[in-house]
């Protein structure tokens, strides 16, 4: 936690500098680090989170909820055994080992040493951001370190708490975070510290991490939808009308920018465009859905195939003869697209992987006001919880377009002809799970959460032999570097157990 050279990289990653760019008092010796201070530990674990959400878990929920598809013209990659549910317990050692050693870790000492200085903004946005770590943790494995997690020297081998027991405390960290931020006075303020709301301004900074913490909130009481659908009925209800501040626009979507430099692309445009190349492809479930409506999001999420044409086709495992015959993920994903380089483009109109060169631009993209507007419609249409479902669903269609580029006038088209909600309470429903899985592509976990809870999207498991399991998967495996150094931790049995929110049948 004090390692000054990582926080060091990690800063110059998240294209944060200081004025001077000198972290030291003139007299001290900077080869004698004593304690790495809350304007250096606060980025490099926003960094962390960031990248995290571009990452590993990103890639493994969304290849198994089909919006990736690793098929392609590199058979049996790493991309195609995780479409086909072969996610091992050492594929997931380092996403944990980020989670924990770095991510938790950083934010358990920023909130010790921000309340130590008396800077209680740092301290509720530490809290924020753990809360928020630990829901896509829980959410991705159930039971977990919690209570004896980030004890550091005190605790060398923490419990696995029951997940259900961990989910009402990230309710009270937000509660925690919130007061903190709104606390009157604060030696240090985070604003220009993070990765995430920078501003120079903590007032206008504040705001937006109180809107987040509200909506994460809603998140994480509408997992309860199937488990305890009266809870989550009253918890949310209660807390629309206490007042609280939730997302307002897409300028509030909690969210890591990238930049156009070596070394600080999102992760996917680094992927694609070194050892991974034609590994890695939008999935056909996800492209035929857009198809059916003609859904102008297209443009900005995939490449046309054949090149140029506007048509589009997505790959899949189930494809028999690997090739390149399929779109391409495009900007929204990989960021600013240069010009297509002619001599890569195929006589049967595919492209080659290095056809285009990306900026690596696009955020790093955790929680969106998209879906706020998606939570809101299910909660008002299954919960009975305050709000107009239809009208949160048509602006939830309209943030994910504004978010996808989407002209005004493409918009209004696509919402006239798609934007009612119709038929029964579960059609209705289908319709807005549908809607936040594509307002949600490249999100991590959160559609393999709302497939979990509802059933939606409707996908059809890969069938065995060609996947590991005969049905979706549920939950990762724990790491084998956990497994084999903690002895209060018990391996799955397979990647079918479940969440205690998973409760569908």
């Amino acid at each position: 936690m004090k390692k000054y050279k990582y926080i060091c990289i990690a800063l110059l990653c998240a294209g944060i500098t200081f004025p001077s760019c000198s972290f030291y008092d003139v007299n001290e010796d900077p080869n004698n680090i004593t304690e790495a201070r809350v304007t250096e530990i606060l980025p490099s674990a926003t960094v962390n989170i960031g990248f995290m959400g571009a990452s590993d878990l990103m890639r493994y929920s969304n290849l198994i909820m089909q919006q990736f598809s690793g098929h392609g013209p590199v058979a049996n990659n790493t991309f195609t055994n995780y479409e086909r549910y072969f996610i091992t317990d050492s594929d997931v050692n380092n996403n944990w080992n980020n989670i924990y050693a770095d991510i938790l870790a950083d934010l358990e000492q920023l909130i010790i040493i921000s309340t130590e200085n008396g800077s209680p903004h740092y301290t509720g946005v530490a809290r924020i951001l753990k809360a928020y770590t630990y829901q896509v943790t829980v959410d991705a494995w159930g039971d977990v370190p919690f209570s004896e997690a980030t004890q550091f020297g005190a605790v060398l081998y923490p419990k696995y708490d029951d997940d259900a027991t961990i989910y009402p405390k990230l309710i009270e960290l937000l509660d925690q975070g919130i007061a903190d931020i709104n606390a009157p006075a604060s030696v240090l303020e985070p604003a220009a510290s993070s990765t995430f709301y920078p501003n120079s301004d903590w007032a206008a900074s504040k705001v937006q991490w109180e809107r987040f913490a509200n909506t994460l909130k809603l998140r994480i009481l509408l997992h309860y939808s199937e488990v305890d659908p009266a809870f989550a009925s009253q918890q949310i209800t209660d807390l629309i009308n206490s007042g609280a501040a939730f997302m307002q626009s897409t300028d509030d979507n909690f969210q890591m920018m990238f930049l156009n430099q070596p070394q600080r692309q999102n992760p996917i445009a680094s992927i694609e465009g070194g050892q991974f190349k034609n590994q890695f492809f939008p999935n056909r479930f996800i492209v035929d859905i857009m198809n059916e409506s003609e859904d102008p999001r297209r443009s900005s999420f995939f490449v046309t195939f054949p090149y140029n044409s506007g048509s589009y086709k997505g790959s899949t495992i189930l494809d028999v003869d690997p090739s390149t015959q399929y779109s391409r993920l495009h900007s929204y994903i990989k960021g600013t697209p240069s010009a297509v380089n002619p001599e890569m483009i195929n006589q049967d109109g595919s492209i080659e992987g290095a056809a285009i060169t990306y900026g690596g631009d696009a955020p790093s993209r955790l929680l969106l006001y998209s879906e706020y507007n998606f939570i809101r419609a299910e909660a008002a249409l299954r919960l009975g919880a305050p709000g107009d479902a239809g009208a949160f669903f048509q602006e939830g269609i309209r943030a994910s377009m504004k978010d996808a580029g989407v002209s005004e006038a493409e918009v209004t088209a696509y919402i006239d002809a798609n934007g009612t909600l119709a038929g029964s309470e579960e059609e209705m429903l289908e319709q807005i799970i549908n809607q936040k899985f594509i307002a949600n592509f490249g999100v991590m976990m959160e559609p393999w959460t709302d497939w979990r809870r509802t059933g939606y999207p409707a996908i059809t498991p890969i069938p065995k032999p060609l996947a590991i399991y005969d049905e979706i998967p549920r939950s990762l495996f724990y790491p084998v570097s956990e497994v084999t150094s903690n002895p209060n931790i018990n391996q799955k049995t397979s990647m079918l157990e479940r969440v205690f929110w998973d409760t569908r049948q």
